[in-house]
């Protein structure tokens, strides 16, 4: 698990949110609904809000600056790269995530061994307790502790073979953020399994992009 800072005057993500939003602090987001499950843990209407942005030509040109300028320095080589990141919301009392899990049981399990693929956590809020990922420190230990994070913040870390997920959100404040994958480009290889919830194939083109 490795953390980098970047400049947020450069790559403002949350105040660019807060701008889709309609709202001054993102972690004051507060929208009582039931528990989200795996199945509705990307139907929000903040979802919905987030996913039409993402598409945008202002979203796409600060996120690819950031993987060329941020990212890409990290691994000193070529690299495949999540196309758009996945969103995440942990409301007060509910959770972002409906299931601890490994993401390579999402996928095609030996595909993600032979890939070798990482995840980036992007928190627009201070990501703390409660309302963070919570992941065991080696695969199938089962210790538990929460991924801390600021603004300002990303961090790279085994996601595919840790378990991990989400308790309920008590710290009172709402976390937002996203997260993508990150593969070398020398271990790349296309997948025909797709995602879990708009089944986008794991190809360059479709779920991902180069760099």
């Amino acid at each position: 698990m490795k953390k980098i800072s970047y400049d947020i005057s450069k790559f403002p993500f949350c105040e660019k949110l807060e701008q889709v939003f309609n709202i001054k602090d993102l972690s004051t987001i507060n929208h009582e609904i039931e528990l989200l499950s795996r199945e509705k843990d990307q139907s929000t209407f903040y979802h919905k809000m987030y996913y039409e942005w993402a598409r945008t030509p202002e979203f796409t040109q600060m996120y690819e600056t950031f993987i060329k300028e941020v990212i890409q320095p990290f691994y000193g080589e070529q690299i495949v790269y999540q196309a758009i990141p996945t969103y995440r919301i942990a409301l007060p009392n509910n959770v972002a995530v409906g299931e601890f899990h490994k993401d390579k049981l999402y996928r095609d399990a030996v595909w993600a061994m032979e890939v070798k693929e990482d995840n980036w956590f992007l928190p627009f809020t201070k990501a703390f307790d409660t309302n963070t990922i919570w992941v065991e420190s080696e695969e199938d230990k089962g210790d538990y502790a929460p991924m801390a994070c600021n603004y300002g913040e990303t961090i790279c870390w085994n996601g595919s073979n840790l378990t991990h997920g989400n308790k309920v959100n008590t710290t009172g404040k709402s976390r937002v953020s996203v997260d993508f994958r990150v593969i070398k480009f020398a271990n790349y290889k296309p997948s025909e399994h797709g995602s879990i919830n708009t089944n986008t194939k794991f190809t360059i083109g479709e779920y991902y992009k180069v760099i």
